[in-house]
């Protein structure tokens, strides 16, 4: 139907309480180890109780926690046990395994719901798995509900980092909005690697979400007042997680990176956004030239209604598209106004008015969100001031993304997208005021002004895959500069 024109405001609805037999479904998204899945049981009842109230919540968490507290007093007993049994044979590392096991039922069974979540992170951290190295900073957890200015409670968890003896140091922040269908475990390993390196990282589930009242307004204005509410919240605790309320990124993947880079175009606290496999322009995204894309709007429909409550709205938006392709006569203004109101792509002037910094992230082979779509967001915030980095990555949608969340990274080949995020991060939310080391180049990470990484960076196509080193290959703008000396013809060569 073309490019989005403006959308009227929605009128509100109350948020939905009502569970049916498929809000129950159980945490299982990300393989946390055998230990973590102990953990997530006890923990996260947000999983297992989904579209409850919240007195039904907290009342299932007792219930859950009363038991796991028994059973897993009896698993400490034995891990001690067995612990005291080795101790004189095993080797150093099947011992520090083994301490880690213990260490983590202990504090499951003290505070089942934050310290399993906090254990388990510890344990994962000890062992390397994916991102995560052993060291930095200890992390401390809190699980919190976030108020919308509608009344809209949030559900999100918050990783702090702890100052050292005599520090008085604050932290930058990270605001991480869940991706469409996945849980509060999706950033876990993310969230306590970055806290062990400095940053306070706070990831909330969306309105409709699990159990965050409410419904799915697919990056309505709720949405973004909620990313709103975020930082207010993030602003009332500053003091309290030493956390710099003045340095504060939003970073998502796939429905978190557009609901991130909505956010930062609405709120000028934003200081810089990373959307990795997310979108700019909706309509472009769900029909693209004017072919609507039914394969994923069909998937996108029932993993929501599955773990969530979508608005009923979104499916008269796109049976209003539908029409729209077989009759070109149809009114497409209400779907073109809602649609634009989601698109990142008409809110350029707003965001780039400050410059903000924006890294784009999107995979070549995404079928959802083109990589053509991701050049022009690029073009479109690059002309209109931004200052853009751009990733396209080999993959499916998410492709990138997801190994390293799923706790999975060291079985395939290493792929830099949330190295990039992170510097990316660090060169705009905690920017050294030291002078740069002796040889250090102009815009190098350590350096007093943000890094100047390639503009634009390709991931190569390999015969192997997922499973061999990513290569890249880097523009400094676009079209390249190589570009403007081709010209290709179609046909007999020209004579003369």
């Amino acid at each position: 139907p073309g490019a989005a024109r403006g959308l009227p405001e929605t009128t509100n609805r109350p948020p939905s309480h009502a569970r049916t037999a498929t809000d129950r479904m159980p945490s299982t998204l990300q393989p946390l180890l055998l230990f973590a899945s102990l953990a997530t049981a006890a923990a996260f009842p947000d999983g297992l109780w989904t579209g409850a109230s919240y007195d039904g919540i907290e009342a299932a968490e007792e219930a859950v926690a009363l038991h796991q507290v028994e059973v897993l007093k009896q698993f400490a007993n034995s891990v001690e046990e067995v612990k005291e049994r080795v101790q004189k044979t095993a080797p150093g590392w099947a011992l520090g395994i083994v301490s880690a096991v213990a260490g983590f039922l202990d504090e499951t069974v003290q505070v089942p719901a934050v310290k399993a979540h906090a254990a388990a992170m510890s344990l994962a951290q000890a062992v390397s798995l994916s991102d995560l190295r052993p060291g930095g900073r200890p992390v401390r957890w809190e699980h919190l509900t976030v108020v919308s200015g509608d009344g809209t409670r949030l559900r999100a968890t918050v990783a702090i980092p702890q100052q050292r003896g005599g520090e008085r140091a604050s932290f930058p922040v990270v605001v991480m909005p869940n991706s469409w269908a996945l849980c509060v475990l999706e950033y876990t390993l993310k969230q306590q690697e970055w806290a062990a390196a400095g940053y306070v990282v706070l990831h909330y589930q969306a309105r409709g979400w699990f159990n965050s009242e409410g419904l799915i307004e697919v990056a309505g204005p709720a949405d973004v007042a909620d990313a709103s509410a975020v930082l207010d919240e993030v602003g009332k605790r500053a003091a309290e997680w030493r956390a710099d309320a003045e340095a504060i990124g939003m970073v998502g993947v796939s429905y978190g990176g557009g609901l991130a880079l909505l956010g930062a175009a609405h709120d000028a606290r934003v200081k810089c956004a990373a959307s990795l496999s997310g979108w700019g322009n909706l309509t472009r995204a769900l029909a693209g030239q004017a072919a609507p894309n039914q394969v994923w709007f069909d998937i996108l429909m029932s993993t929501s209604i599955l773990v969530g409550r979508p608005d009923p709205q979104i499916h008269a938006m796109w049976e209003s598209l539908v029409s729209a392709v077989v009759d070109p006569a149809a009114n497409v203004d209400p779907l073109l106004a809602w649609a634009e109101e989601r698109s990142p792509e008409a809110f350029a002037a707003k965001m780039c008015g400050r410059r903000l910094p924006v890294l784009v992230s999107n995979n070549a082979q995404d079928e959802l969100f083109v990589s053509d779509a991701a050049l022009m967001l690029r073009q479109t915030l690059h002309g209109a001031g931004c200052r853009v980095q751009l990733l396209i990555n080999q993959g499916v949608h998410a492709m990138a993304e997801l190994p390293s969340l799923a706790g999975i990274g060291g079985l395939v080949a290493h792929q830099p997208v949330w190295d990039e995020t992170l510097r990316f991060m660090q060169a705009h939310l905690r920017p050294s005021k030291e002078p740069p080391p002796a040889g250090a180049q102009q815009g190098e990470v350590g350096h007093p002004h943000p890094p100047s990484r390639p503009a634009i960076r390709f991931q190569l196509r390999s015969p192997e895959g997922i499973f061999v080193a990513p290569r890249f290959v880097s523009y400094d703008r676009w079209p390249p500069r190589e570009q403007e000396a081709v010209s290709l013809r179609l046909g007999q060569p020209l004579l003369g």
